[in-house]
Protein backbone atom coordinates (compact mmCIF):
# COMPACT_ATOMS: atom_id res chain seq x y z
CA UNK A 1 0.00 0.00 0.00
CA UNK A 2 1.24 3.49 -0.84
CA UNK A 3 2.91 5.36 2.09
CA UNK A 4 0.57 8.31 1.47
CA UNK A 5 -2.44 6.08 2.10
CA UNK A 6 -1.05 4.73 5.36
CA UNK A 7 -0.29 8.21 6.71
CA UNK A 8 -2.38 9.00 9.79
CA UNK A 9 -4.96 11.74 10.31
CA UNK A 10 -6.14 11.98 13.93
CA UNK A 11 -4.46 8.65 14.49
CA UNK A 12 -6.40 6.93 11.69
CA UNK A 13 -4.80 5.77 8.39
CA UNK A 14 -5.83 7.84 5.37
CA UNK A 15 -7.20 4.83 3.48
CA UNK A 16 -9.74 4.21 6.25
CA UNK A 17 -10.90 7.82 6.06
CA UNK A 18 -11.26 7.42 2.28
CA UNK A 19 -13.42 4.32 2.74
CA UNK A 20 -15.67 6.08 5.22
CA UNK A 21 -15.84 9.21 3.08
CA UNK A 22 -16.88 7.17 0.05
CA UNK A 23 -19.58 5.38 2.02
CA UNK A 24 -20.75 8.63 3.61
CA UNK A 25 -20.95 10.52 0.31
CA UNK A 26 -22.81 7.64 -1.31
CA UNK A 27 -25.34 7.45 1.52
CA UNK A 28 -25.78 11.21 1.58
CA UNK A 29 -26.40 11.33 -2.15
CA UNK A 30 -28.88 8.48 -1.93
CA UNK A 31 -30.70 10.13 0.97
CA UNK A 32 -31.08 13.43 -0.91
CA UNK A 33 -32.45 11.65 -4.00
CA UNK A 34 -34.71 9.29 -2.08
CA UNK A 35 -36.00 11.95 0.29
CA UNK A 36 -36.88 14.28 -2.59
CA UNK A 37 -38.35 11.50 -4.69
CA UNK A 38 -40.46 10.07 -1.90
CA UNK A 39 -41.26 13.42 -0.29
CA UNK A 40 -40.32 12.26 3.21
CA UNK A 41 -40.99 15.01 5.72
CA UNK A 42 -40.76 15.61 9.45
CA UNK A 43 -44.39 14.68 10.14
CA UNK A 44 -46.09 11.55 11.39
CA UNK A 45 -48.73 11.71 8.67
CA UNK A 46 -46.12 11.95 5.90
CA UNK A 47 -44.12 9.02 7.27
CA UNK A 48 -47.28 6.99 7.79
CA UNK A 49 -48.48 7.60 4.23
CA UNK A 50 -45.07 6.73 2.81
CA UNK A 51 -44.69 3.46 4.71
CA UNK A 52 -48.25 2.35 4.05
CA UNK A 53 -47.88 3.06 0.33
CA UNK A 54 -45.13 0.43 0.12
CA UNK A 55 -47.37 -2.42 1.21
CA UNK A 56 -45.41 -5.53 2.20
CA UNK A 57 -42.15 -3.61 1.78
CA UNK A 58 -43.24 -1.04 4.34
CA UNK A 59 -41.62 -2.70 7.38
CA UNK A 60 -38.27 -3.08 5.58
CA UNK A 61 -38.38 0.54 4.42
CA UNK A 62 -39.21 1.70 7.94
CA UNK A 63 -36.33 -0.26 9.45
CA UNK A 64 -33.98 1.22 6.83
CA UNK A 65 -35.12 4.80 7.49
CA UNK A 66 -34.71 4.32 11.25
CA UNK A 67 -31.27 2.78 10.79
CA UNK A 68 -30.05 5.71 8.66
CA UNK A 69 -32.12 8.42 10.34
CA UNK A 70 -29.00 10.52 10.87
CA UNK A 71 -28.80 10.89 7.09
CA UNK A 72 -32.49 11.56 6.53
CA UNK A 73 -32.43 14.05 9.44
CA UNK A 74 -35.68 12.70 10.88
CA UNK A 75 -35.95 12.79 14.71
CA UNK A 76 -35.82 9.40 16.41
CA UNK A 77 -38.83 10.11 18.63
CA UNK A 78 -40.97 10.90 15.59
CA UNK A 79 -40.01 7.63 13.91
CA UNK A 80 -40.68 5.59 17.06
CA UNK A 81 -44.14 7.11 17.48
CA UNK A 82 -44.85 6.39 13.82
CA UNK A 83 -44.13 2.68 14.38
CA UNK A 84 -47.07 2.35 16.74
CA UNK A 85 -49.36 4.30 14.44
CA UNK A 86 -48.51 2.40 11.25
CA UNK A 87 -47.91 -1.14 12.48
CA UNK A 88 -49.57 -1.22 15.88
CA UNK A 89 -47.81 -1.43 19.26
CA UNK A 90 -46.59 -5.03 18.97
CA UNK A 91 -45.26 -5.13 15.41
CA UNK A 92 -44.16 -1.51 15.65
CA UNK A 93 -42.00 -2.32 18.67
CA UNK A 94 -40.31 -5.17 16.80
CA UNK A 95 -39.56 -3.14 13.66
CA UNK A 96 -38.39 -0.11 15.63
CA UNK A 97 -36.14 -2.26 17.81
CA UNK A 98 -34.53 -3.80 14.73
CA UNK A 99 -33.91 -0.36 13.22
CA UNK A 100 -32.34 1.07 16.37
CA UNK A 101 -30.24 -2.05 16.87
CA UNK A 102 -28.95 -1.82 13.31
CA UNK A 103 -28.08 1.82 13.94
CA UNK A 104 -26.17 0.86 17.08
CA UNK A 105 -24.26 -1.84 15.18
CA UNK A 106 -23.23 0.76 12.61
CA UNK A 107 -21.52 2.64 15.43
CA UNK A 108 -19.66 -0.52 16.42
CA UNK A 109 -18.50 -0.99 12.84
CA UNK A 110 -17.53 2.66 12.51
CA UNK A 111 -15.32 2.55 15.61
CA UNK A 112 -13.84 -0.79 14.53
CA UNK A 113 -12.75 0.73 11.21
CA UNK A 114 -11.28 4.04 12.34
CA UNK A 115 -10.25 3.28 15.92
CA UNK A 116 -10.96 5.20 19.11
CA UNK A 117 -9.31 8.60 18.66
CA UNK A 118 -11.49 10.06 15.91
CA UNK A 119 -14.84 9.27 17.62
CA UNK A 120 -13.53 10.68 20.88
CA UNK A 121 -12.63 13.96 19.19
CA UNK A 122 -16.26 14.45 18.17
CA UNK A 123 -17.20 14.82 21.86
CA UNK A 124 -16.77 17.80 24.21
CA UNK A 125 -13.65 17.53 26.37
CA UNK A 126 -15.63 16.68 29.51
CA UNK A 127 -17.32 13.78 27.76
CA UNK A 128 -14.02 12.69 26.24
CA UNK A 129 -12.57 12.32 29.72
CA UNK A 130 -15.57 10.32 30.93
CA UNK A 131 -15.52 7.97 27.95
CA UNK A 132 -11.76 7.46 28.36
CA UNK A 133 -12.29 6.56 32.01
CA UNK A 134 -15.05 4.16 31.12
CA UNK A 135 -12.96 2.57 28.38
CA UNK A 136 -10.47 1.40 31.01
CA UNK A 137 -13.20 -0.48 32.88
CA UNK A 138 -15.63 -3.25 32.04
CA UNK A 139 -19.02 -1.83 31.12
CA UNK A 140 -21.76 -4.32 31.94
CA UNK A 141 -24.23 -5.37 29.27
CA UNK A 142 -27.00 -4.75 31.79
CA UNK A 143 -25.96 -1.10 32.13
CA UNK A 144 -25.86 -0.63 28.36
CA UNK A 145 -29.24 -2.30 27.94
CA UNK A 146 -30.74 -0.02 30.57
CA UNK A 147 -29.43 3.14 28.95
CA UNK A 148 -30.60 1.95 25.54
CA UNK A 149 -34.08 1.45 27.00
CA UNK A 150 -34.34 4.89 28.62
CA UNK A 151 -36.65 7.03 26.43
CA UNK A 152 -34.84 10.34 25.99
CA UNK A 153 -31.16 10.12 26.95
CA UNK A 154 -28.81 10.32 23.91
CA UNK A 155 -27.27 6.88 23.38
CA UNK A 156 -24.10 7.69 21.43
CA UNK A 157 -21.84 8.53 24.38
CA UNK A 158 -22.82 5.44 26.36
CA UNK A 159 -22.55 3.13 23.36
CA UNK A 160 -19.15 4.57 22.48
CA UNK A 161 -17.97 3.99 26.05
CA UNK A 162 -19.12 0.37 25.88
CA UNK A 163 -17.40 -0.22 22.54
CA UNK A 164 -14.12 1.32 23.68
CA UNK A 165 -14.21 -0.68 26.91
CA UNK A 166 -13.73 -3.80 24.80
CA UNK A 167 -17.26 -5.17 25.01
CA UNK A 168 -17.62 -8.03 22.56
CA UNK A 169 -19.77 -7.60 19.48
CA UNK A 170 -22.25 -10.24 20.66
CA UNK A 171 -22.67 -8.72 24.12
CA UNK A 172 -22.99 -5.24 22.67
CA UNK A 173 -25.55 -6.33 20.08
CA UNK A 174 -27.59 -8.19 22.68
CA UNK A 175 -27.65 -5.27 25.10
CA UNK A 176 -28.62 -2.76 22.41
CA UNK A 177 -31.33 -5.09 21.07
CA UNK A 178 -32.95 -5.66 24.46
CA UNK A 179 -32.80 -2.00 25.43
CA UNK A 180 -34.03 -0.87 22.02
CA UNK A 181 -37.01 -3.21 22.20
CA UNK A 182 -38.10 -1.78 25.57
CA UNK A 183 -37.71 1.78 24.30
CA UNK A 184 -39.52 0.96 21.06
CA UNK A 185 -42.40 -0.68 22.96
CA UNK A 186 -42.85 2.45 25.06
CA UNK A 187 -43.01 4.79 22.07
CA UNK A 188 -45.09 2.42 19.95
CA UNK A 189 -47.75 2.20 22.64
CA UNK A 190 -47.79 5.96 23.07
CA UNK A 191 -47.95 6.50 19.30
CA UNK A 192 -50.82 4.07 18.87
CA UNK A 193 -52.69 5.67 21.77
CA UNK A 194 -52.23 9.16 20.33
CA UNK A 195 -53.48 8.07 16.93
CA UNK A 196 -56.52 6.09 18.08
CA UNK A 197 -57.38 8.30 21.03
CA UNK A 198 -57.78 5.26 23.27
CA UNK A 199 -55.51 4.01 26.01
CA UNK A 200 -53.97 7.43 26.56
CA UNK A 201 -53.98 7.07 30.34
CA UNK A 202 -52.20 3.73 30.15
CA UNK A 203 -49.69 4.94 27.56
CA UNK A 204 -48.96 8.10 29.53
CA UNK A 205 -48.52 6.04 32.68
CA UNK A 206 -46.04 3.74 30.94
CA UNK A 207 -44.05 6.72 29.68
CA UNK A 208 -43.96 8.42 33.08
CA UNK A 209 -42.92 5.23 34.87
CA UNK A 210 -40.14 4.62 32.35
CA UNK A 211 -38.87 8.15 32.91
CA UNK A 212 -39.14 8.29 36.69
CA UNK A 213 -38.34 4.76 37.87
CA UNK A 214 -34.62 4.78 36.89
CA UNK A 215 -34.24 8.11 38.71
CA UNK A 216 -35.36 6.40 41.93
CA UNK A 217 -32.58 3.82 41.74
CA UNK A 218 -29.25 5.42 42.81
CA UNK A 219 -27.00 3.24 40.64
CA UNK A 220 -29.07 3.90 37.51
CA UNK A 221 -29.32 7.61 38.30
CA UNK A 222 -25.55 7.90 38.62
CA UNK A 223 -25.04 5.99 35.38
CA UNK A 224 -27.49 8.11 33.39
CA UNK A 225 -26.18 11.45 34.59
CA UNK A 226 -22.50 10.59 35.11
CA UNK A 227 -21.29 12.04 31.78
CA UNK A 228 -22.79 15.42 32.69
CA UNK A 229 -22.39 15.82 36.44
CA UNK A 230 -19.57 13.52 37.51
CA UNK A 231 -15.81 13.68 37.10
CA UNK A 232 -15.51 9.95 37.57
CA UNK A 233 -17.40 7.02 36.07
CA UNK A 234 -20.09 5.24 38.08
CA UNK A 235 -19.54 1.81 39.53
CA UNK A 236 -21.21 -0.81 37.37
Amino acid sequence: MSPSLTRNILGVPVYRWLILAGVGIGLLGMSVIIRGWLDIEWSIQSLRSFVESLGVWGPLAYIGILTFRFIFLIPTGLLLLTAGIVFGPAEGAVYAALGMTASGLLKYGFVSIIGREAPLRTLPLRLQDWVKDMSTKKVSTWALAGVSAYPFVPKYVFQLAAILSGMSFGAYAGAVLVGSFVRAAIFSNVGEAIYTGSGMITATGILLVSLILPMCIPSWRRWLFAPLISNSPPKL
